[in-house]
């Protein structure tokens, strides 16, 4: 009897505290709700600048005025203006990269040993790229003279990432080619083959399949035209199109301001 009476006891004082904590806890929604829903402007970001209201840069008497194609063609112009002018500025700063190597591997030109004889006939880009004839035997040497992927490596002084994990950089293939008493021209041009425009290091697996196919080429009597010519302009492909793409999305983005401006302002 006394045992019953103590659990009917409990059971009171746990009736008894149960309804206090589902209050507490419903007091507590209610508070985190009410402070949320004042607090919901905070996640709002205000306009700075509101473009498409009429009055932006305009007294209310000339927001009034305006036609709804002079409004459309002063928002599309203050957008296209903003949203393009960092992309432009971007485009604009990276045009000169475009050819920078372009302009390494000229200075090397008429410098260096050569094998003389004639000129690579691949086609016209090689030319107009680095503003002068390469010598197909000046390409054979270096191919020829090549040193492997792992020695390049292990003698390495580059500091980039590429580098340091094994990827053969531009500036110690030509350094390395060089020391071999090799043409600069033609060891510039051997690895831009080599790398196919991709970047200024290629990976060991790529330089020893690309250089065991311009050997086994040139030792069947193919020369270095075949093989070593077709990944060049591929080479010169890859940069002409980036130089035009580049300046096509440039004229994209300032025609696209004019028309805006002059639907907007030319009246």
């Amino acid at each position: 009897m006394k045992y019953i009476a103590i659990k009917q006891d409990a059971g009171r004082d746990s009736g008894a505290i149960s309804p206090f904590s589902a209050r507490t806890r419903m007091l507590v929604l209610l508070f985190a709700t009410a402070l949320l829903a004042s607090a919901a402007h905070a996640f709002v970001v205000p306009p700075l600048l509101d473009f498409g209201h009429p009055a932006f840069l305009l007294s209310d008497e000339a927001a009034a005025a305006l036609s709804p194609v002079v409004f459309a063609g002063r928002k599309k112009f203050y957008f296209y203006f903003l949203a393009g002018s960092g992309a432009a500025g971007i485009g604009v700063a990276n045009l000169p990269n475009v050819f920078q190597e372009a302009n390494v591997a000229r200075a090397a030109a008429g410098t260096g040993p050569t094998q003389g004889g004639t000129a690579l006939d691949c086609g016209p880009l090689p030319k107009l790229y680095y503003s002068t004839e390469i010598l197909e035997a000046d390409v054979a040497e270096a191919i020829q003279k090549a040193p492997t992927a792992d020695f390049i490596s292990k003698r390495s002084t580059g500091t980039s990432y590429l580098a340091t994990r094994g990827y053969i950089v531009k500036d110690d293939f030509v350094k390395e080619l060089i020391a071999k008493k090799c043409n600069p021209l033609a060891s510039y041009a051997l690895f831009d083959a080599m790398s196919s425009g991709k970047g200024f290091a290629v990976s060991p697996v790529v330089y020893e399949s690309k250089l065991t196919g311009y050997r086994d080429n040139a030792s069947s009597g193919g020369g270095v035209v075949s093989s070593f010519g077709s990944d060049l302009n591929g080479f010169l492909a890859v940069k002409v199109g980036a130089f035009f793409g580049l300046v096509f999305a440039l004229f994209v983005d300032v025609a696209l301001v004019a028309n805006a401006g002059i639907a907007g302002f030319g009246s």
